[in-house]
């Protein structure tokens, strides 16, 4: 079987975000309160934490967006840095889980919606990410968020649920970075979707060397 192409245009990623939104909207429809409240698998952080999370790096890659569209860049990802972005997790993270969603779900659309105004004249525009990136970068942004956070809630839906084009779009550009970084970790034999969970440190298996700590 032939692995899905890992290149895809613009207008390919801006629909894998939006399915991969919507099935996020689809995981978290009838959440309640307890389960909003329940530990995450990401340590310290609850349910509430990862879906408040996923509602302001939405609003912040929507800065980026509307940023590039005016001509007037966004300074920063986050306003106040890394603080303040922790403090509106924090803030956020208790909210009745009927908000929690809301939020998410205004959010995550709304960045799509500015995402698609972004115009191929446009798409070398540099955007002040952790590093400088072209803002036909920020879809990738937003579907790794979504992909990976996804898996982080522990509500059925795992690594095994990854779409393949999301598999081989990120191991492309991940493994030779990883490479690149740590040059004397060894990359362990594995299936595809594996291989991915293993390199962003959510091994599906135990037993596999560890992955040093490195900015995905």
């Amino acid at each position: 079987m032939t692995s899905p192409r890992a290149a895809l245009s613009y207008a390919e990623l801006l629909e894998a975000v939006a399915e991969s939104h919507r099935t996020v909207e689809a995981t978290l429809e009838g959440l309640t309160d307890e389960q909003a409240r329940e530990p995450s698998l990401l340590p310290e952080w609850s349910r509430g934490h990862v879906v408040t999370h996923l509602a302001r790096n939405a609003d912040a890659l929507n800065r980026f967006a509307v940023g590039v569209i005016t001509g007037e860049a966004a300074p920063e990802m986050y306003p106040g840095g890394p603080a303040a972005r922790a403090a509106a997790i924090e803030e956020g993270a208790g909210r009745p889980a009927e908000l929690l969603v809301a939020d998410f779900r205004f959010a995550g659309r709304w960045v799509i919606e500015s995402l698609r105004r972004i115009t191929e004249d446009l798409y070398e525009t540099p955007v002040n990410w952790r590093q400088r990136v072209p803002a036909r970068q920020v879809p990738v942004l937003r579907w790794r968020e979504l992909e990976i956070h996804h898996v982080d809630l522990g509500l059925d839906y795992s690594a095994a649920d990854w779409p393949g084009a999301f598999v081989e779009h990120t191991l492309e550009s991940e493994l030779p970075a990883l490479a690149a970084r740590y040059p004397d970790v060894g990359v362990p034999e594995l299936p595809r979707t594996e291989l991915l969970a293993w390199v962003i440190g959510r091994p599906t298996r135990e037993g596999l060397p560890p992955v040093p700590a490195w900015p995905f």
